[in-house]
């Protein structure tokens, strides 16, 4: 119920699972935690009312939460691409695309994709010539994320 002076929230639409009941919402934003763990805020509208001299009138009130990524379904069809920032853009940087760790195992180098649920917290942000680097210094890739075809890719034909 949209009164005449309130507009949808502008970005996505989703889902968030409250309790046993997914709830529509609409994504405003998404960031990794420290254990690289994605959070999205979103924001959900609630049946309210405003006190006026002639009775309370029904006007919905959008409130902001964070929810985790497990929580959160998107919904077929919408745009997501403006959660991104500028680093998805075509013209940007691809600063941050990929993440290069320690590999405890063997004492050498994984690369890993920026959004890999494996890579470990320490690991460190890496733009497309530096995970490039860090492959032919003998780097391995990662066996869940997979990132070599997308490294190939990069490399071009030798």
């Amino acid at each position: 119920m949209h009164t005449p002076d309130s507009l949808p929230p502008a970005g996505p639409r989703a889902e968030v699972r409250i309790g046993d009941i997914w709830v529509p919402v609409t994504v405003k934003a998404r960031e990794r935690d420290a254990s690289r763990a994605w959070w999205y805020t979103v924001e959900i509208l609630l049946p309210d009312r405003v006190s006026t001299p002639h009775g309370p009138v029904p006007q919905e009130r959008a409130e902001q939460f964070t929810a985790p990524a497990p929580l959160v379904r998107p919904i077929l069809g919408e745009d997501y691409s403006s959660l991104d920032g500028k680093q998805s853009s075509p013209a940007a940087p691809a600063h941050g695309r990929w993440l290069v760790a320690e590999d405890y195992a063997d004492g050498g180098a994984l690369v890993h994709r920026a959004d890999c649920a494996q890579a470990p917290p320490d690991a460190e942000p890496a733009d497309d010539a530096v995970a490039l680097q860090a492959a032919a210094a003998g780097a391995r890739p990662c066996p869940v994320c997979r990132p070599e075809t997308a490294l190939r890719a990069l490399r071009g034909p030798r």
